[in-house]
C-alpha cells in the first residue's frame, strides 16, 4: 500500500484531487471563529492554489492561469477584473526589463562577462580566487540579470574546469565551483528589481497590500549593500565548508578560458548597445525623476516610474540599428520581435497575475487577518522586533521547500497584517521578507539553478553539498537581513 501511495503518478493524482476537495469541503462549511462566509469561500478558493502550488502537479503558470476561471466559478473574483492585471505595472516591469536583459544574451555580452572574469589577472591561478571571483562574477551580475542563463554559464565553465585539469569529483575547489554557481545568483538577485521575477511579484504584492509603489531605488538601496555583505559572506562559508588549499595553481589545457574570450572577438557595436541601454536604464531608474525634474520638465520627471522606463527602453531596443543585411541592405536592430519572444518571461507573467490575484483574495475576505489571528493567539505576547525575525526566518527556509512564488504569495498578505497588528513598518518588514523569499538553494525541486547545476554537472555536483551549504547560507544570510532592515533600513529608505 505504502509502495502504492509512493508511485509518482498515484501522489500527482492525489494532490491533484486534494485541491479541489479541500475546496469544496470548506466552501460550505459555518464559517470558523472570526471569518464570514464570504472569507470562507476565499479561504477555500486560495487553499486549492496553494495545494496545487505547493506539490506542482502542473506546471506553476498553468495553475496560475487555472485560478482566474476557478475565482470566477466560485464568485469572489470575476474573470475580467482578474485579466485587468495584464496592465499592473509589474507586468509592464517585466516586459520591458526581460527585453533589455535579453539584449545582453543576444548579443553575447553575458557570456564575454563571465570569460571575462575568470580571466582577470587577480586569478593567477589561484583556486581561492577563482572561488571569490565565481562568487562575486555569477553574484554581482544576477543584481540586473536572470540567475538561469548566468548559472548555466557558470556551471558550463566549472565543468570544463574539472575535466581539463582531471580534478578528482571530491575536490573541494570544484565542488566549491558547482554549489556557488547555483548559489550565488540566488543570493545576488536580491540586488535590484531586475535579479529575479520574485523581485517584481514582491513589488506587485507590496503596491497591492500596502498601497505603495517601491521604486527601482527604494529596492536597490537596501539590496545593492546587501547583496555585498551576503556574497561576501557567502565566500567565507564556501571555504569553510570546502577548504581549499591557498596558493595553489590550477592550469587550464590550451588555456580554455583565454582562448574562449579572444574567439568572442573585440566587443562589438551590438554588444555596446547593450550596455548602453542598460545603463541608462540604471541612471534613470535610480535618478530620471530628480533628473528631469532639475531641467525644468516635470511633466516628464512624472513618468519616471519603473515600469514606464523599462517598457520604453525595452522598445527602443527594437529600433536602435547596428548593422546593415548584407542581402537585403536593409538596417538589422539591435532586437527583433523573434528574439523579443525568446526573452520574454511569459509564464512569469502569467504567475505574476496568479500571485497578485491570489493576495487581493486574501485581503477580499479577511483570510490575511485571520491567519494572524490565529498566530497572535498562538505566540501570544511576544516582542514586535521577534514577531518580525521570526517572519524572515520562516520565509528564508519556507522557500527552500517551495517554489518562491508560492512563498511570497502566502506570506506577504500575512506579513503586511502582523507588521501592521504589532506596529512595525509594514514596507519595511514586508521589504525583508520578500529578500529572503527567494534563497532557494537547497533542493532541485524548489530551485531550478540547483536542478540545472546537478543535471549539467556530469556527475561533478553532489546533492549533499548543496542541502549543506544551502542550509548554511539560509541560517546566515536571514540573520544578516534581519540585522540589516532592523538597524539600517530605516536611515537608508526614509533618507531617499
Amino acid at each position: 500500500m505504502l509502495k502504492l501511495i509512493s508511485t509518482p503518478w498515484i501522489r500527482q493524482l492525489f494532490f491533484f484531487l486534494l485541491g479541489p476537495a479541500l475546496c469544496f469541503l470548506l466552501y460550505d462549511l459555518e464559517p470558523l471563529e472570526g471569518m464570514n462566509q464570504d472569507g470562507m469561500r476565499c479561504l477555500a478558493a486560495c487553499l486549492w492554489m496553494m495545494v496545487w502550488w505547493m506539490t506542482e502537479v502542473l506546471p506553476i503558470p498553468v495553475t496560475s492561469l487555472i485560478a482566474i476561471p476557478v475565482f470566477g466559478f466560485l464568485g469572489i473574483m470575476q474573470p475580467e477584473k482578474v485579466f485587468a492585471l495584464m496592465g499592473h505595472p509589474a507586468m509592464m516591469l517585466i516586459f520591458g526589463a526581460t527585453i533589455i536583459v535579453g539584449l545582453w544574451k543576444e548579443s553575447n555580452l553575458i557570456e564575454r562577462y563571465a570569460y571575462w572574469c575568470f580571466n582577470l589577472p587577480f586569478i593567477k591561478g589561484d583556486p581561492v580566487r577563482m572561488i571569490f571571483v565565481f562568487v562575486f562574477g555569477a553574484g554581482m551580475l544576477s543584481a540586473i540579470s536572470p540567475n538561469i542563463p548566468l548559472t548555466v554559464l557558470f556551471a558550463s565553465v566549472a565543468v570544463t574546469i574539472a575535466k581539463s585539469c582531471q580534478y578528482d569529483k571530491n575536490n573541494n575547489m570544484i565542488r566549491s565551483f558547482f554549489t556557488v554557481s547555483a548559489i550565488a545568483p540566488a543570493l545576488g538577485g536580491v540586488g535590484t528589481p531586475l535579479g529575479g521575477a520574485p523581485n517584481i511579484l514582491v513589488i506587485a504584492m507590496i503596491a497591492t497590500l500596502l498601497g505603495h509603489d517601491v521604486t527601482f531605488m527604494e529596492w536597490s538601496a537596501l539590496g545593492m549593500p546587501l547583496v555585498f555583505i551576503i556574497l561576501f559572506t557567502l565566500f567565507l562559508v564556501t571555504m569553510f565548508l570546502f577548504p581549499t588549499k591557498k596558493g595553489g595553481e590550477f592550469n587550464l589545457e590550451g588555456g580554455f578560458i583565454k582562448d574562449k574570450l579572444e574567439s568572442l572577438g573585440p566587443v562589438s557595436l551590438h554588444e555596446h548597445i547593450a550596455i548602453w541601454i542598460m545603463i541608462i536604464a540604471l541612471v534613470l531608474w535610480s535618478s530620471g525623476n530628480k533628473i528631469f525634474m532639475s531641467l525644468g520638465m516635470p511633466e516628464i520627471a512624472k513618468m519616471m516610474n519603473g515600469p514606464v522606463i523599462a517598457a520604453f527602453l525595452g522598445i527602443a531596443t527594437f529600433i536602435i540599428p547596428f548593422k546593415k543585411d548584407k542581402n537585403t541592405n536593409k538596417f538589422v536592430f539591435s532586437m527583433n520581435w523573434q528574439q523579443a519572444v525568446r526573452n520574454i518571461e511569459w509564464g512569469v507573467i502569467v504567475l505574476q497575475i496568479g500571485g497578485i490575484a491570489f493576495g487581493q483574495v486574501l485581503l477580499q475576505g479577511g483570510v490575511d487577518i485571520w491567519i494572524v489571528g490565529i498566530i497572535k493567539s498562538v505566540i501570544g505576547d511576544i516582542s514586535p522586533v521577534a514577531i518580525w525575525f521570526l517572519l524572515i526566518v520562516i520565509t528564508g527556509f519556507f522557500s527552500q521547500l517551495i517554489l518562491a512564488f508560492a512563498v511570497i504569495s502566502l506570506m506577504l498578505p500575512i506579513t503586511a497584517a502582523i507588521a501592521k497588528l504589532y506596529g512595525l513598518d509594514p514596507l519595511l518588514v514586508c521589504l525583508s521578507v520578500g529578500f529572503v523569499s527567494n534563497l532557494t538553494t537547497m533542493f532541485p525541486f524548489s530551485s531550478v539553478p540547483v536542478a540545472i547545476v546537478l543535471s549539467g554537472s556530469e556527475g561533478y555536483a553532489n546533492p549533499r553539498d548543496f542541502i549543506k551549504s544551502g542550509f548554511c547560507n539560509t541560517v546566515v544570510v536571514t540573520l544578516i537581513v534581519f540585522a540589516f532592515c532592523y538597524f539600517l533600513g530605516p536611515t537608508i529608505l526614509y533618507s531617499l
